[in-house]
């Protein structure tokens, strides 16, 4: 991006409850983003606007956004934030070097470091995000969030400081950005608490017994303790997140009684919509989802590294089952304690 063009042309490629969110956060003070949309979602928001709420659709609010449906619409954006998942990011990739080149700087808001193999494929010039969002699609052209929250954003080498000072400055009063000078660090920090997307997509929490609450706080808990711990042994470091519990905190919660584990899972999630992942499998009934990408990561670095994962493990091993069979079906928290407690002994 020239350092003189000041009002550059921003496309947001993905439609999906981020990309929609962020637009609609941005528009009002910044008309020179694009949402790309296709199909159910582009004529619903090109018909009746982006409709964003609050916690409550009563809350809702209604945002005229500038929509396209493809590049070619747009072959001069500066800036390409691509918001879609890690299994549609090569297609997508492909799409954008094909029409605009390696000419924009490309903003990668994907969950866990798959997007640092596809990316540099094609691009140059790549920004790196950490998304400390809530937000979720009810319908199309209908989107809710908890809170409007932040993006943390960085590059791998500490490069495009300029630039991307430059896009929060733009953002600014629509949507917080925050530069990092260690994003690796910040995304592995992100991706400790992503672990328990498969958890609570996997495990049935909303009808839970007392009996069941202890065992679920245990797997929450202990799964993601089991992830710091891989990740401290692989050389990552914690980068505070706000929003986020600290490591160490989270290390001392992981030792608490069972019931205490199982009833601050609850209080959490009180009001939270559902996570990426169980938006897939769950809403959409995909059988597709990041799996691989989040869980299946630490499991390869606790492999290199030698240690044992039993509970990340176990989780991605009845997630990768379950999530191909349709309807699927959660499993109840005392089933899968026990084919952990299998595999500890």
């Amino acid at each position: 991006m020239e350092e003189n063009q000041i009002n550059p042309d921003i496309i947001i490629y993905g439609a999906g409850a981020i990309g929609a969110s962020i637009c609609g956060w941005i528009t009002p003070v910044y008309n020179n983003i694009f949402l790309l949309a296709r199909g159910e979602n582009a004529q619903a928001i090109k018909s009746k606007g982006l409709i964003m709420y609050q916690n409550s659709i009563d809350n809702k609010q209604v945002i005229n956004v500038n929509v396209i449906e493809d590049l070619n619409e747009k072959l001069n954006a500066a800036i390409v934030i691509i918001s879609v998942k890690n299994y549609d990011l090569e297609e997508v990739a492909k799409d954008i070097y094909s029409k605009i080149g390696d000419i924009p700087i490309i903003i990668a808001l994907q969950n866990g470091i798959e997007n640092q193999n596809i990316l540099p494929k094609y691009f140059s010039k790549v920004i790196y995000g950490v998304i400390m969002v809530s937000a979720w699609r009810d319908d199309p052209g209908v989107f809710g969030h908890i809170i409007k929250g932040y993006a943390m954003i960085g590059t791998l080498d500490n490069t495009l400081q300029a630039e991307m000072k430059n896009i929060k400055k733009i953002f600014a009063g629509g949507f917080k950005l925050r530069i990092s000078q260690n994003i690796q660090d910040a995304i592995h920090t992100k991706l400790v608490f992503n672990l328990s997307n498969s958890i609570l997509t996997l495990i049935n929490h909303t009808k839970i017994n007392k009996e069941s609450i202890s065992k679920l706080g245990q797997i929450y808990y202990k799964t993601l303790d089991e992830g710091v711990k891989i990740l401290e042994v692989a050389g990552f470091k914690e980068q505070r997140l706000p929003g986020t519990v600290p490591w160490d905190v989270l290390k001392k919660t992981a030792r608490d009684s069972d019931e205490i584990l199982g009833t601050m899972v609850l209080n959490q999630l009180k009001g939270v919509g559902p996570n990426s992942m169980s938006q897939d499998i769950i809403v959409r009934q995909k059988t597709i989802s990041e799996l691989e990408h989040l869980n299946g990561y630490v499991i390869k670095l606790a492999k290199k590294s030698g240690i044992s994962a039993p509970f990340n493990s176990t989780i991605y091993e009845l997630c990768k089952l379950k999530f191909q069979k349709k309807p699927f079906k959660q499993l109840e928290a005392e089933d899968v304690w026990q084919v952990i407690q299998e595999k500890l002994n």
